[in-house]
């Protein structure tokens, strides 16, 4: 026998087992490295537990388990990057952990004040999110009391009513200083994306304004650098995007509710004329006056005009105006779309379609549309053309 050749193979064929054995005794795993989650809840036998993915704006169950009889649990998961998580019971009470691959955890707490009170090991950064939790909770008991006590008093500008709000607002300061500290301190942290998403109830974070997105900015900025390819860190990016737009969109909806005179009422508008000179509609103020969006392109705007022109004739020397806003971006056809079929009224554009902020500010939503304006300036019908409109000029004139 070739023993050369017979110890190779003997070798050769030993190798997948030697590899195996050492790829189990190192936990070496594609899917990321195992992680522990154990612990002692007292009172809490037989009892259900969840752990819950936490992102920015959602949370996802991984794996449930029931405690054992002394109230142990032990829970295991693979990560291949810090994550943080909700540990939730039963009673839908939290405890919040940033998990590290390899960390084993060990918590204990008690049935009755799970969430509150519970001891933590193995996870350092996990005691700074309970850091962030306990004095979160702190500012809230000093809030609610002191909103007992305001509702004990019965003249809200009484010298204590002013006392509670300046109290309310010292404490609104003291978090706020504390939770933006924490994110300076803790800027490579991913606990650093649970102190953005902190509120101090359901509808109020406690960086609720818009020059609060710089920390939101800054803190995406840190965590692209430490980890790129965490979804926790893109979906700060993407919630960060889509708070720009409706901080944007909300200044955008101010500017165009600012063009609303405030002692008519009227939502008045500005608009540029043939000529490039500004018409507003409150100048109209006194006469019946017809708002009409139509576009040159739209036939059936085009029908509607012409069908409107007898009326504007037949009453136009009693007072009735028609101011015509055409939603159009082309000068040329918009104005050969008035000269053609001779509409002698007020005609004005934005030439910005479809960025019009005057069909935003009128929720307009398709043409025509007509909105009837009375003397003093309060809009009192809708989409009235022919018979019905008459019938409404000659109640208004």
């Amino acid at each position: 026998m070739n023993w050369t050749k017979y110890l190779t193979w003997k070798m050769n064929r030993s190798i997948p087992l030697k590899l195996m054995l050492i790829l189990a005794f190192t936990g070496f795993s594609c899917n990321g490295t195992r992680t522990e989650i154990k612990g002692l809840i007292h009172g809490g036998a037989e009892t259900s537990l969840s752990l819950e993915r936490l992102d920015v704006n959602r949370t996802t169950v991984v794996d449930s388990v029931k405690t054992d009889k002394d109230g142990s649990f032990f829970l295991k998961l693979k990560l291949e990057e810090p994550e943080l998580f909700i540990l939730r019971n039963d009673q839908g009470k939290l405890i919040n952990l940033l998990v590290s691959p390899g960390e084993k955890i060990q918590v204990e707490s008690t049935y009755d004040a799970f969430g509150k009170d519970y001891s933590l090991k193995g996870s350092e950064e996990s005691e700074g999110i309970r850091m962030l939790v306990d004095h979160l909770r702190s500012t809230r008991k000093d809030l609610d009391s002191l909103q007992a006590v305001a509702a004990t008093i019965g003249d809200p500008d009484s010298p204590q009513m002013e006392l509670i709000r300046n109290a309310f607002a010292q404490s609104i300061i003291r978090q706020k200083r504390f939770t933006i500290r924490y994110l300076v301190e803790h800027m490579h942290s991913l606990s650093s994306v649970y102190a953005l998403y902190q509120k101090y109830d359901e509808g109020n974070l406690i960086l609720n304004q818009e020059n609060d997105l710089q920390y939101f900015k800054s803190v995406a900025d840190s965590l692209e650098a430490v980890y790129p390819n965490s979804s926790l860190t893109k979906s700060l990016r993407a919630d960060i995007r889509q708070r720009e737009t409706a901080f944007a969109e909300a200044a955008h909806r101010d500017s165009l509710m600012s063009m609303a005179g405030e002692a008519t009422g009227l939502l008045d508008l500005s608009i540029p004329d043939r000529d490039g000179h500004e018409v507003s509609l409150s100048s109209l103020k006194g006469m019946v006056t017809l708002v009409v969006f139509w576009a040159s392109g739209s036939s059936a705007s085009i029908q509607a005009l012409l069908q409107l022109q007898s009326t504007y004739h037949k009453y136009h020397s009693k007072g009735f105006e028609v101011y015509a806003v055409s939603l159009d971006n082309n000068k040329i056809n918009w104005m050969s779309a008035v000269d053609f079929n001779e509409f002698d009224w007020i005609n004005v554009s934005e030439l910005t379609f479809p960025e019009s902020r005057a069909a935003l500010l009128y929720n307009v939503s398709e043409i025509p549309t007509t909105f009837l304006i009375n003397r003093e300036g309060d809009i009192v019908a809708k989409n009235l053309l022919g018979r019905s409109l008459e019938t409404w000029l000659d109640n208004l004139i």
